[in-house]
């Protein structure tokens, strides 16, 4: 009589990469690789964007290595001149007591006693804003030239001079600006604003005429803000 007991089938996983109790290749891929991969993700957003944005919205001075960052280059936040202006030696004012600073406020922009280095010579202010050294200077006949840095809008911060003008766009004609000069309050009224190309820039040409013996101001930054590809001037004249 043949044998009827059921006969149990038993697989062999010796060889079966799923089965088996611990298979380190399937692991790697499956947990560990995609495990250091969302890792890395966070570590870059974090370092890149989120602790870079929350440096440029509440510090006044950024360190370079955030102005290095993915969000800082793509903000706007790098070392960059203005290679338009062109260094000048030549002084045109006969004023004797010159100071080594003076301070501008913008009550629109709540910019308050900003800094501006008088007779700066270079192209990249940093820490300050730059007076263009043999424009008039505030007070007298003719155009004081003034520029500073910007970046995209979202980043404004007044006390940061790396941001200090990039909400200049938004003054309009007739919008206040003081100047402290000598401990002398000077106000002008914006009276226009243009954009021009980099190369049209001409910190020594007069926008009003001479023969009018007005002060006025420029205020310069790049446009649009974050980018390099214009510039922005701001125009005011002083109020009598």
């Amino acid at each position: 009589m043949p044998d009827s007991k059921p006969k149990i089938y038993v697989k062999d996983e010796s060889f079966d990469p799923i089965y088996k109790s611990v298979n380190l290749p399937f692991l790697f891929r499956t947990r560990i690789l995609s495990g250091g991969l969302m890792a890395l993700g966070f570590l870059v957003l974090g370092t890149q964007v989120a602790l870079p944005l929350i440096s440029f919205k509440t510090q006044n001075e950024v360190a370079k290595p955030m102005e290095s960052t993915i969000l800082g280059l793509a903000s706007g936040f790098r070392d960059y001149s203005f290679p338009e202006i062109k260094t000048n030696t030549a002084d045109i004012s006969n004023e004797q007591n010159v100071p080594e600073y003076f301070y501008i406020s913008i009550p629109k922009l709540k910019i308050e006693n900003t800094k501006v280095k008088t007779n700066f010579d270079g192209s990249s202010p940093d820490g300050f804003i730059g007076h263009y050294k043999g424009s008039s200077l505030p007070g007298q006949s003719g155009n004081s030239y003034i520029f500073g840095h910007s970046v995209l809008p979202w980043f404004f911060n007044p006390k940061n001079y790396k941001t200090i003008f990039s909400t200049l766009g938004d003054l309009k004609q007739g919008d206040e600006i003081y100047i402290t000069y000598n401990n002398k309050r000077l106000k002008y009224i914006v009276d226009n604003q243009v954009v021009l190309k980099p190369e049209k820039v001409k910190p020594l040409e007069p926008w009003k005429p001479k023969y009018l013996n007005e002060s006025t101001i420029t205020l310069m930054t790049c446009w649009p803000a974050g980018t390099k590809a214009e510039r922005l001037e701001v125009r005011a004249i002083l109020e009598n």
